[in-house]
């Protein structure tokens, strides 16, 4: 094999090693990947009981606050679901509880919903 062949197998080589390289961290870029966040749920289901709690025990209250506030409680899980939903959609992240991970390294979103649901 004479120089002129070697060097054009080794530009052929770079070049296609640029390219699967380049392909590579196109199809593997960090867009692709979903940002991961965490959501305490438990937290947001106690203030729920606390602000439900509160209505029910006020003396004052009407039988009509008083069924605002129960039939509040039964739209809770269904509200929380549809939010969550539209947040992933927002955000493009994968929400995860925080309960399910270790160490507190991941942007937490349960202040952003606590005030979207008015906790």
């Amino acid at each position: 094999m004479n120089a002129k062949a070697a060097l054009l197998v080794l530009t052929a080589n770079t070049l296609v090693s640029a390219a699967l390289v380049l392909g590579h961290a196109a199809w593997m870029s960090p867009q692709r990947a979903p940002r991961l966040t965490v959501l305490d749920v438990a937290e947001l289901y106690r203030l729920k009981e606390v602000q439900v709690a509160a209505v029910l025990t006020k003396r004052d209250a009407t039988e009509e606050e008083r069924s605002r506030a129960l039939s509040g409680a039964s739209a809770f899980s269904t509200e929380l679901s549809n939010l969550l939903q539209a947040l992933r959609e927002e955000c493009g992240c994968l929400i995860l509880v925080r309960g399910a991970v270790i160490g507190h390294a991941l942007p937490d979103l349960t202040p952003d919903v606590r005030r979207r649901l008015g906790l």
